[in-house]
This record gives structure tokens, sequence and C-alpha cells, in this order.
């Protein structure tokens, strides 16, 4: 296995636009701008699907390296592997280095180290890329002399680093070289507005619009897998209409053959995803929706009043939003 299949390297990066409207995106941005000239290691911490490696190339983009943009996914990288690829090798070195090969390290000099998945790295890779951070120079497995590198640092992790350093998982001292500025990415239900933009992003992408309809139901669920679970949803949506809007129903019936989660954030939002399926789905009409579910009427009033779904009011504005597509169309 060679280092590209486990990174990318990009001399040059296609503008891909961090979509977004939220006060609390454009504060990221802006404090990433600031920073990604400031020769700081940054790390982004940040649930999976908020965007951390478009992040990583904007900043890239904005620190004005002419170098290279290698992008490091550590958790792919290979047990007996990771310092091969990673810091390089002379032919020789080990059984099967059949010749020299500069690690990703190396191939991110003047440009921008992206080291996705951070805490995958063994203690053994831990502890050579802080001596390559401290040091600024790499020594490839097999080689006897250190070569010099520069390059910008961006690392990203879904979770704190704390509790591992805590654990003894995660070197301390390594923590404090790759968190010279730590920017949090917010989840997409913290993003207030940005739902609706980058649907309709999305859903132009697919010569699709997005119709008020679908704005009501879409604003109601709390992607727990993030922008990217939105734009697959988007994407199926788009294989399900019949027409150029995407309307409830088919982005009920998308989200319905999406993911199950199985992590509280999935529990805790995946019902409420699910009765509102059910209630566009079936017109918002109550006896219809508890004896599609069986369950009892009750039971279904219950579950509606602990989702904060209203069928009055919900109903009418799909219903009536769906109509005036109709007509517009």
């Amino acid at each position: 296995m060679t280092a590209r299949h486990v990174a990318k390297e990009e001399s040059f990066l296609p503008v891909r636009a961090i979509v977004g409207e939220s006060q609390i995106m454009r504060d990221v941005l802006a404090r990433a701008g600031i920073f990604s000239r400031s020769g700081l290691a940054i790390l982004l911490v940040g649930e999976t699907g908020t965007g951390k490696d478009l992040l990583a190339q904007h900043i890239h983009r904005m620190n004005g390296r002419p170098g290279a943009f290698v992008d490091v996914n550590c958790g792919a990288l290979p047990r007996d592997m990771v310092e091969s690829l990673l810091f390089g090798h002379r032919r020789g070195a080990f059984t099967g280095a059949v010749s020299d090969m500069p690690g990703l390290v190396a191939k991110a000099s003047s440009g921008t180290l992206f080291l996705d998945e951070l805490c995958s790295l063994n203690t053994d890779a831990q502890v050579k890329l802080l001596r390559v951070l401290e040091t600024g120079q790499v020594r490839a497995l097999g080689e006897t002399r250190n070569v010099p590198v520069d390059f910008s640092l961006v690392s990203a992790v879904q979770e704190e680093i704390g509790p591992r350093v805590e654990r003894g998982v995660f070197r301390e001292d390594l923590y404090h070289r790759v968190a010279g500025v730590v920017l949090r990415l917010p989840p997409l239900r913290e993003r207030e507005g940005d739902v609706l933009v980058l649907a309709a992003h999305f859903a132009s992408k697919y010569g699709r619009t997005l119709g008020r309809g679908s704005a009501v139901l879409l604003a109601r669920y709390s992607w727990p897998g993030n922008v990217r679970e939105l734009r697959s949803v988007i994407g199926r949506a788009a294989a399900l209409a019949t027409s150029d809007t995407l309307d409830a129903t088919a982005l009920a019936e998308a989200l319905d053959h999406g993911c199950t989660f199985s992590s509280s954030v999935g529990q805790k939002t995946g019902g409420k995803s699910t009765l509102l399926q059910a209630c566009a789905a079936h017109g918002w009409d109550a006896p219809r929706i508890w004896n599609a579910l069986g369950i009892s009427k009750a039971t279904l009033y219950r579950r509606l009043k602990t989702e904060g779904i209203s069928l009055r009011t919900l109903g009418p504005r799909c219903q009536s939003h769906q109509s005036q597509e109709s007509h517009s169309r």
C-alpha cells in the first residue's frame, strides 16, 4: 500500500465553498481566516459530517502556502505501515521496502498537512510526530539523517482530546503541539437557518427546488449526521421526486430510507424523524397516522406532545405550501 491509498495530495484545490449564513458559522470562518496565517497548529473539533475537511481546505487556501494540501485519514493508516507512510522509508528498511519512498509529512512541506481522525494514531507514531513538530525535521525509516520540513498543520477530531489525555492514550505534550488553536465546528442543529440554505444548495445540484412544505419538515429534524446526512437525504429525495420540486412526501420517504442511528443522539432524534415521516405520508390525519403506526390515539397524541409536533399547525401549512407549488407548476 502506498501513501496515495490513504492520502489525497492536492497542489490546487477546487473551490468548495462552505455554505451557510448562520452567525455561528460566520464566526468560525472569521476565526479560521485570522489564525490561518498565524503559523499555529489548528485543531478542528466537531461531530461527524460537520465539514471539518472543507474547513481544513479553506484554511489551506487562506494561509497562502504554495505547496500541496495533503489530506491524511489517520484512521485508514494500516497499523504496520503508519510510520512508513507518514515519515517515509529507505530502500531495504524492512521487508518489502524495494525503493525509497518519501512520507506524507515530507510531501506536505511548504503546504498544509491535514491529519483527520488524529486520535487514531498509535503511541509510536505520536512520539515521532511530536519530534517532527518540535524540530521541524523528519527522518525516514532506515535513514541516517534528518530532512527539514516546513508545513502548516491542521488536525481534526470528533470529540475533545482531553479525556484521552487523562486516560493516557494520547500524549499531553503532543496535544499542546497540535492544539495551538482549537476551532469547534457546530453541529447542524445549532446552525440556525442553515438547514434550509444547505438543503436548497444541494437540491440545486440535482436541478431541483425546495418547496416550502419541505422546509417545514426539514426544520423539524435534528440531523444527527449533520451536513453529510442532509446532503444524502436531498440526493435520495431527488431520486424519488416525480417533479422538479422536492415536496414533504419525497423528503419524508428519503429520511425513511436513510441510516438508523444507535447512538443517543440518533435515538433522541430518530423518533421525531419517524413520526414526521408518518405525519407527512398520511396527510397529517390523526386516525390514519395512528392506524399506520399501529398505536392508540392516546399514544399518538402523547408522542406528538413530547416531540413538539402540532398536526393542526404543521398539516395545513405543509398542505397549503404543496398546493401553491402545484398551482405554480
